[in-house]
């Protein structure tokens, strides 16, 4: 059984939380393709539902613990897999190659990590995350 977990910082608006949740999971669905069902969850009436294949958690974390976990999973991605999201990155919207040229040319620490998704088996990310509260 596989499991994700999406941190994100403790201090961080709804609207920003949720926007950074969904970019990261976007980002997840990309690099793991057997995230979502390939056919289609309809229910009686015809209409389709999420077909999320994986438990999913929403914690909460400070910067520092972000900056961390994101060095951890990216010197142990054998273990489980992550993709991180930054204040570089909600800065500048609608702008793709500026972000990219941006990111490319700054260490993780400079962006300021505001998320990060973690997937793999359910007991390497239960373990990877369990120092971290969920999010409310």
């Amino acid at each position: 059984m596989k499991r994700i977990a999406i941190i994100l910082d403790k201090n961080l608006e709804i609207g920003a939380a949720a926007n950074a949740a969904a970019l990261l999971m976007g980002q997840a669905a990309l690099k793991e393709p057997d995230l979502y069902s390939d056919t289609p969850v309809l229910d009686l009436s015809g209409v389709q539902h999420a077909g999320i294949r994986y438990s999913t958690v929403i914690l909460k974390a400070g910067e520092n613990q972000l900056t961390q976990l994101a060095k951890s999973c990216s010197a142990d991605n054998d273990e489980v897999s992550c993709v991180v999201f930054s204040q570089k990155g909600q800065s500048l919207n609608n702008a793709f190659e500026q972000y990219a040229d941006e990111i490319a040319s700054m260490e993780m620490e400079v962006t300021k990590v505001v998320g990060v998704i973690v997937w793999g088996e359910d007991d390497k990310v239960r373990a990877t995350t369990k120092k971290f509260s969920v999010m409310k």
